[in-house]
């Protein structure tokens, strides 16, 4: 059982980083275009939270606490793993906020405002990018 919980939750955190390496590429392309091309951004970035990226991260919240049995060592790798992966699912949180708000902006045409929730979700998403990263080199620091 434990083995299976390990993979699905290899399996959410892929799709997890999938997701935001694959929006930080569309959100470079499509923001070097016109304010339509920013409209469709804000709407395809909703999307993928919506329907791939939450999911996900849900996936990661429950088959990560499903593996946090009083079983599994306590060494400070599973605990820069945990503490990490636990923010980056916050900062994660935060930026569907932001991508919520910005895709309002858009719709209504609130350009100034667009470009203050853009700003700001980019650099939480780098945020979460790094979280992320740091939370699978733990996981494999602590296996070696």
């Amino acid at each position: 059982m434990r083995s299976l919980l390990l993979a699905l939750h290899l399996i959410f955190a892929s799709i997890w980083l999938g997701c935001i390496l694959t929006e930080a590429l569309f959100e470079r392309a499509l923001l070097a275009e016109d304010r339509a091309a920013h409209l469709v951004l804000a709407r395809l970035h909703l999307r993928v939270d919506k329907l791939i990226e939450l999911p996900a991260i849900l996936g990661v919240l429950g088959t990560g606490l499903a593996l946090c049995s009083p079983s599994w060592p306590r060494t400070p790798s599973f605990y820069v793993m945990a503490g990490t992966g636990v923010a980056a699912i916050g900062l994660n949180v935060f930026c569907v906020w932001l991508v919520y708000r910005r895709r309002s902006a858009a719709s209504t045409g609130a350009w100034s405002m667009f470009d203050r929730l853009d700003h700001i979700q980019h650099k939480a998403g780098a945020g979460v990018l790094l979280l992320v990263l740091t939370a699978l080199v733990a996981s494999v620091w602590g296996r070696v």
